[in-house]
């Protein structure tokens, strides 16, 4: 039996990595799989609130997580549960610390794809900030880098969504071609004290102002109460998902719950486990900078056949993908891979 202690597991960041360990615990016991709070553990787990601080200069944040790093005894892992596939930070850590390991809910697929400085390393933020950021990592270093084996599907709110899940019969009046209802502009925000929600707000900005005023299609895009939202959505035959401040959202699983298609930014240098992002299989992607956007939607109005397979096939995939036996066994493998852990 593997035993973990998990420090500050519900503190801010913290519960969005921990979330699945707390949530199926006593089914990892038949995995092998125990969380304790006791001393007696083989392996600590640390999450992002206590290794990173976005309120402090980003130096101070590193110097912050390694002060945290070093009170801790015995093997130890790292967990930066936000939402992007970012480095910011936590790579530092990993690298000046004793941490065995670093997980990430979202990781770029190949390593050289984080050498190019981008703001807050974020890819789909490009370049400009005040604080441009790109990792040359070490081969060594990559090994170390892991996907948590959670994200945003598996949950809503405080519900294991996989065991809660009803998927919605699919609407037969669709009236709305295209629903574009999201966040554009957000409020001032920073990291590290360099300003960020530029970046968020001009990405999602990009998408309205690429669709016009008279695409060719029919579209909404007002921001409405959430039902009304809800309902919305559920006329509609595709949706927008753009990025926020990371790749995975929320939305991305509204959709499949309501029988809408998705189209999105292409994930295709980007890793998730689960991954629900299968392109022309469970999503239609288009470019980061929205340029194909109208003509994407044009062409799949021609399809409605296929618009049905990406509803029907996006449920399947989710139902196949995300389980409790799956996160389970994702840790199971993974400790069951490590040179001083004995298979029993």
């Amino acid at each position: 039996m593997i035993k973990i202690k998990i420090y500050n597991p519900v503190a801010g960041k913290n519960r969005i990595s921990f979330m699945g360990f707390l949530m199926l615990k006593d089914v990892l016991k038949d995995y092998s799989i125990e969380i304790t709070e006791s001393d007696d553990y083989d392996y600590a787990f640390l999450g992002a609130d206590d290794i990173l601080d976005k309120g402090k200069v980003l130096q101070e944040s590193i110097e912050y997580g390694l002060e945290n790093c070093s009170k801790i005894t015995g093997d130890y892992f790292i967990f930066d549960g936000s939402d992007s596939t970012s480095l910011m930070g936590a790579y530092e850590i990993l690298e000046q610390s004793n941490a065995k390991f670093l997980f990430k809910n979202q990781l770029l697929k190949n390593r050289e794809d984080y050498k190019k400085p981008t703001s807050f390393n974020k890819w789909f933020f490009k370049d400009g900030s005040d604080l441009d950021l790109g990792y040359d990592i070490t081969e060594e270093n990559w090994k170390k880098i892991k996907l948590s084996g959670w994200n945003l599907g598996y949950f809503m709110g405080d519900q294991f969504r996989p065991t809660t899940q009803k998927w919605h019969p699919i609407c037969t009046d669709k009236t709305i071609v295209l629903c574009a209802i999201f966040q554009a502009n957000h409020p001032p925000s920073k990291d590290h004290f360099a300003e960020n929600g530029s970046y968020y707000t001009n990405h999602r900005l990009g998408a309205w102002n690429v669709i016009g005023d008279n695409p060719g299609y029919s579209y909404v895009k007002d921001r409405l109460p959430f039902q009304e939202y809800i309902n919305t959505l559920y006329r509609s035959r595709m949706s927008l998902s753009p990025f926020g401040m990371g790749e995975v959202c929320y939305r991305d699983f509204e959709v499949f719950e309501l029988g809408v298609v998705m189209i999105k930014p292409s994930m295709d240098i980007v890793n998730t486990t689960p991954n629900p992002y299968i392109p022309d299989e469970t999503y239609i992607p288009v470019d980061l900078d929205w340029e194909d956007l109208n003509e994407t939607v044009l062409k799949m109005l021609d399809k409605p056949d296929k618009l049905q397979y990406l509803v029907e096939n996006s449920r399947k995939v989710y139902d196949e993908i995300y389980s409790a036996h799956n996160f389970c066994k994702y840790w199971y493998d993974f400790f069951s891979s490590l040179s001083d852990i004995e298979n029993e």
